[in-house]
């Protein structure tokens, strides 16, 4: 409930500080925004009702890259958003849902299928981009230093999504061999 919570108070924040300024198709076109929501939905929805580990895994990947892309392309760089939303969005939400996830693992499969959403959302952006003039992130804009840039941008997100995927299926599938068996024991 309480990454629910976080994600509805940060959105909230956004929308009353931008005032004017929120323009909900650019808000709801960056990956931190559609990532935090599907967090917390998975979390709302697993207060009442178990949720499918493929789609907890899912959540867990893209939140665990909204943090580290965060960390490692856009930290200091100003995208607009206020520094409330902007911890709780990039920093508090993503450390809580991988955390969740190691204290209550469970057994994925397919985790190359996590890797759909990632594709068909650069696939939007890049195609979006040049038509309204618009780009949530800089490194995916190719009008300051061309394609090639966003080439190689594009290319360390999707290793970081791929090893991700890879990590959250795999520890997720030993932690839960590991808890079940000590259950067994006990």
């Amino acid at each position: 409930m309480a990454v629910f919570l976080l994600v509805l108070s940060a959105e909230v924040y956004l929308m009353i500080v931008l005032g004017d300024r929120f323009q909900p198709v650019n808000h709801f076109s960056f990956f931190t925004i559609l990532s935090n929501v599907l967090a917390a939905v998975v979390a709302l929805l697993g207060v009442f009702q178990p949720v499918s580990a493929q789609i907890r895994g899912a959540a867990v990947v893209y939140m665990a890259t909204t943090g580290l892309v965060y960390q490692f392309l856009l930290r200091g760089i100003d995208v607009q958003t206020p520094a409330y939303a902007n911890w709780v969005l990039h920093i508090i939400v993503p450390i809580l849902v991988v955390v969740e996830w190691l204290l209550a693992p469970e057994k994925t499969r397919r985790w190359w299928t996590w890797l759909a959403f990632p594709a068909a959302y650069l696939v939007y952006t890049l195609v979006r981009g040049p038509i309204v003039g618009w780009y949530p992130y800089p490194f995916m804009d190719p009008r300051a230093n061309g394609y090639g840039s966003v080439a190689l941008g594009c290319v360390f997100v999707t290793v970081v999504f791929v090893v991700l995927s890879f990590a959250v299926s795999w520890a997720g599938t030993k932690l839960a061999q590991r808890k079940s068996a000590t259950l067994s024991r006990s």
